[in-house]
């Protein structure tokens, strides 16, 4: 049985669960933090990055102060643009999109069997 990982955050009164897989990505705005879901949600807690952090894993990385993106969920990538999954745009300046498609390229390489995909697609 796979154990799906997850981060815990609290708010308010509540506490939620949410799965890694589930985030496309994190978005800092002033003191909240908006946790964007596959799903379409957008779960706003009050919080720094520097908690979320250890929850996170490879998948994740921090181009820019305010975003954590879930590289899993990336579309494309070019002309200092991210396009998630969902069609969300994030417009990063050039060290930051620099920064990112670096990460990127190692998830890449780390975890794509292209042997996998080819057969899968058909080719």
């Amino acid at each position: 049985m796979r154990t799906e990982k997850m981060i815990y955050i609290r708010k308010r009164q509540t506490r939620l669960a949410i799965k890694l897989e589930d985030i496309l990505y994190l978005e800092k705005f002033k003191r909240q933090i908006i946790v964007h879901t596959a799903e379409g949600d957008d779960i706003r807690v009050y919080g720094k990055f520097d908690v979320l952090t250890p929850m996170l894993d490879e998948r994740f990385a921090h181009p820019h102060q305010s975003y954590i993106i879930n590289m899993q969920h990336v579309i494309r990538l070019g002309n200092n643009e991210v396009i998630m999954f969902g069609g969300m745009s994030i417009r990063l300046g050039n060290h930051c999109f620099a920064k990112l498609k670096k990460a990127y390229d190692e998830y890449i390489k780390d975890n794509i069997n292209i042997t996998n995909y080819s057969d899968r697609i058909g080719c």
